[in-house]
């Protein structure tokens, strides 16, 4: 199941080294990604793709690309449904190809609030861009990979970051690199803000094994 540019080939397993650079030091760590047996989900075939972090992601396959489809947490007993799917990967596989998806600024914090993460009460539409089909990706250990699929998305918070901004449109900008036969290779996050009340950076996770 899968295609060429994100395999989800039963019991294949992938290591990112994850780093961050941001205003507040954060430890490095690790996530691994497994992809679990096939199941059938709404009466459809998925491939279900378990995160370290204590969560599956169903993925639905066909010719328009790959979607998730449905979660489910390590606690819970059946996936839970999004809203509408949420494109991964959306076809035709070429530069140019654009789809939208919600997110949440998964870096971005407050100083003195709380509860710190604004994750929880901001939500915003990216733009997913395919922006190369040929990109060659250079990783930490020295690996380089290629043919890469290079999509970038962008979205924008409206936040008020400090006094004499007061509100600045903080653009949220993800990039992720798809290689042929390997899948999701390289992502880095961007959620960079004015220092104010805020504290952002970058997030980047490379594949580490």
């Amino acid at each position: 199941m899968g295609n060429e540019w994100f395999p989800l080939r039963e019991g294949a397993e992938q290591t990112l080294a994850v780093a961050y650079a941001m205003d507040e030091p954060r430890e490095p760590e690790h996530w691994t990604m497994r992809v679990q047996a096939h199941a059938t989900f709404q009466n459809q075939p998925v491939a279900v793709r378990h995160h370290s972090a204590g969560v599956s992601y169903y993925l639905q396959v066909d010719e328009q690309g790959i979607r998730r489809v449905a979660t489910r947490t390590d606690i819970d007993n059946e996936p839970t449904a999004d809203a509408e799917p949420l494109w991964v990967l959306k076809a035709p596989y070429q530069v140019g190809t654009e789809w939208t998806t919600p997110t949440v600024p998964y870096l971005i914090e407050r100083r003195n609030e709380y509860p710190r993460e604004l994750k929880y009460t901001h939500k915003a539409q990216m733009t997913w861009r395919i922006e190369a089909v040929d990109d060659s990706v250079k990783l930490a250990d020295g690996s380089t990979h290629k043919p890469c699929l290079r999509v970038v998305g962008e979205a924008r918070l409206n936040l008020y970051t400090d006094p004499v901004n007061g509100f600045t449109d903080v653009p949220l900008i993800s990039r992720e690199w798809y290689c042929q036969g390997k899948g999701l290779v390289k992502l880095q996050r961007e959620e960079k803000v004015p220092s104010g009340f805020l504290n952002g950076g970058v997030l980047t996770a490379e594949w580490a094994r």
